[in-house]
């Protein structure tokens, strides 16, 4: 696994990394449950990153599109 991107600015997401090789995209949420997201593409991670709001970005973006496991 990469490295964690810590994201203190968002309500709802602790941290986030990504295994490019793999393209697993892993959350971890407030809640304490964390999630790997399955075949997410590079350029999907990298509008996270940029992204003003990370929650709603993963709404948008990578829930109800890519397949999940919580850990």
């Amino acid at each position: 696994m990469s490295e964690w991107i810590l994201a203190p600015e968002s309500s709802n997401i602790i941290r986030y990394s990504y295994e490019e090789t793999n393209q697993i995209l892993t959350v971890e949420f407030n809640s304490g449950s964390r999630y790997d997201y399955y075949d997410v593409p590079t350029h999907i991670f990298e509008g996270m990153k940029t992204a003003d709001s990370k929650g709603k970005y993963l709404n948008s973006n990578v829930k109800g599109h890519y397949r999940y496991a919580r850990q």
